[in-house]
C-alpha cells in the first residue's frame, strides 16, 4: 500500500527522508515550486495537485501531511477522496502565520529562513538541524515561501474537520511553537475516528527531531489499520 508524504510551507520532500527509507512504497510528494518552478496560490490548488498524483497511482493510499501538508491532507479527506488513512502532523484546522514572518520573508529572506528554522524546532535541539532547515528554506524561492504562508493564513476548516471519516492519527511535538498542541487537540476532539500522539522533546519539525519516536507512532498506527 502506498503512503503519500506531503511536506509543509517552504519545505521540500527531503524532510521525509527518514520515513521514506523506513516505510515500504512511500512517496514523498514534491509540491510545485519546492524547489523547482512556481508555487501555487491556495491549499486547495496544492490539494488538487496531490489528488492527481494519487489518481495516477491507482491506489487508496495512506496520506501523511506536515503543517501546510497537513492542511492539504485535510482538504483531500474533505473532498471524500478515498484514503486508507490520514496522518496529520504539526498542523491544524486553521493555520495562522505570525505577521512578522510574512514581513521578514519580504524584507530579508536569508534572515527569515534562520528565524523560521529556529521557531520550527524545540529550543533544546542541536543547531545543526536548525541550519539544515534554514538551508532547505533558502532552496525555495522567497515568493514561493511567501505564497505558502499566505495560503496557510487563509486556510480555515474549523467548522468542517468533523466531517472527516477515515482513520486518522494526529501527531504533534509537545514543544511545537508554530502550531501549538492545542491545534492537534482540536483535531483529535473533532475527528471522530482519530488518535492523538504527543512526542516529548520535539517542536514543529517532529519527524526530523525525533524520527525514531515518530516512525514508531506511524508504524503502530499503520499496523492497526
Amino acid at each position: 500500500m502506498s503512503t503519500f508524504f506531503i511536506h509543509g510551507a517552504g519545505a521540500n520532500p527531503s524532510v521525509w527522508h527518514l520515513q521514506t527509507v523506513r516505510f515500504k512504497d512511500a512517496v514523498a510528494v514534491e509540491l510545485p515550486g519546492h524547489p523547482n518552478g512556481s508555487g501555487l496560490a491556495t491549499v486547495g490548488e496544492y490539494a488538487s495537485f496531490v489528488e492527481n498524483k494519487i489518481r495516477e497511482s491507482g491506489t487508496a493510499p495512506r496520506v501523511v501531511g506536515h503543517s501546510m501538508g497537513g492542511a492539504i491532507a485535510i482538504e483531500l479527506a474533505l473532498r471524500k477522496r478515498e484514503l486508507r488513512a490520514l496522518v496529520l502532523v504539526g498542523t491544524g484546522a486553521r493555520l495562522r502565520v505570525r505577521p512578522e514572518f510574512l514581513a521578514k520573508v519580504k524584507e530579508n529572506y536569508e534572515e527569515a529562513a534562520r528565524v523560521i528554522a529556529s521557531w520550527s524546532v524545540s529550543t533544546s535541539v542541536d543547531s545543526v538541524l536548525v541550519d539544515r532547515i534554514a538551508r532547505d528554506l533558502m532552496s525555495v524561492k522567497p515568493e514561493v515561501t511567501l505564497g505558502d504562508f499566505m495560503a496557510c493564513d487563509r486556510f480555515d476548516m474549523m467548522d468542517r474537520v468533523q466531517e472527516i471519516t477515515c482513520r486518522t492519527l494526529v501527531v504533534c511535538g509537545e514543544e511545537d511553537r508554530m502550531t501549538p498542541k492545542k491545534y492537534s487537540e482540536y483535531l483529535h476532539e473533532r475527528i471522530k475516528n482519530s488518535e492523538l500522539v504527543m512526542i516529548p522533546g520535539a517542536g514543529h519539525g517532529v519527524m526530523l527531531e525525533k524520527p525514531r519516536e515518530f516512525n514508531r507512532a506511524l508504524e503502530a498506527f499503520f499496523d492497526s489499520l
